[in-house]
């Protein structure tokens, strides 16, 4: 039973969500453990709620994929009614979390990503490639709750910076992972970048965004006034060694090993990153 929940819910993916959470409390300084705690938990009942919400609604694609056809529902390990009520209830009780420790903010930040995540996106990738373009806003909520949890505002410029960052991230991450599971995709009947630019002009654009990841690494470290002279030793690194890795992708053909290789790469990027700003911030 925990582990068709686990499944259904997407639970290791919720949990990386539900970090960034974390990590955005500790940038702004945050005091107060246990409105951390309670607002962690509630990003992590909205992940897992949007997640399984999501496995509903492609649960016929799901079942076309050799990647997903082994899920909860496709399997029939679970019947799409059942899991449509363990949605609902996860996504109200994160909703009322929200409400009670961050108020009508907390509370309309959430109500938008199911709209968002299970509305729009879910929709529009089944018709376009460039679904991430619009789907990367969502990357943004859990660092929102965070900054709010730590007494924040989000109109602050180190939020800002915070919040393009997650943003940019998003679109060469996903990318990466469809270019890994481009079979699956196509078996799916979901419409690739690949597709839509070509091999080789797939990877000038992934390109484009991976470098825009990275700037937005360093103009957080701008933004955010990091002094410390290990911590930004250590970002030059991070940033030379993720151009480098970067740059090969102009040159060398993305079979499925490699971009699995650069989704790890780039998410390590922006998680050494943000470490490394709370790091100095400390």
């Amino acid at each position: 039973m925990i582990r068709l929940f686990m499944e259904l819910t997407k639970f290791p993916l919720s949990a990386a969500v539900t970090l960034s959470a974390l990590l955005a409390f500790v940038l702004a300084g945050g005091k107060d453990i246990a409105l951390l705690l309670w607002s962690v938990l509630a990003v992590l009942l909205l992940a897992l709620g949007v997640s399984a919400l999501n496995q509903y609604q492609e649960r016929e694609s799901d079942g076309r994929m050799p990647r997903t056809k082994g899920r909860p529902i496709p399997s029939g390990r679970i019947t799409p009614n059942k899991a449509l009520t363990v949605s609902v209830v996860l996504i109200v009780s994160a909703s009322f979390l929200v409400y009670r420790e961050l108020g009508y903010t907390g509370l309309l930040l959430f109500l938008f990503v199911p709209l968002w995540y299970n509305g729009l996106y879910t929709h529009l990738k089944r018709h376009s490639a460039f679904a991430a373009v619009p789907g990367g806003v969502l990357g943004v909520i859990p660092p929102a709750i965070g900054w709010l949890a730590a007494g924040r505002s989000l109109a602050e410029p180190e939020f800002f910076a915070l919040a393009l960052l997650f943003f940019v991230w998003q679109i060469p991450h996903f990318w990466l992972l469809m270019a890994k599971y481009q079979s699956d995709y196509r078996a799916a009947g979901f419409p690739t970048v690949i597709e839509a630019f070509g091999p080789v002009g797939f990877r000038r654009v992934l390109f484009v965004w991976w470098m825009l990841t990275v700037f937005c690494g360093l103009f957080a470290v701008v933004i955010f006034e990091v002094q410390n002279f290990a911590v930004l030793m250590l970002l030059s690194l991070l940033v030379i060694a993720a151009i480098a890795a970067g740059s090969r992708m102009l040159f060398v053909s993305l079979t499925p090993s490699r971009a699995g290789m650069l989704f790890h790469g780039i998410n390590l990027f922006l998680l050494a990153t943000v470490v490394l700003l709370g790091i100095d911030g400390s």
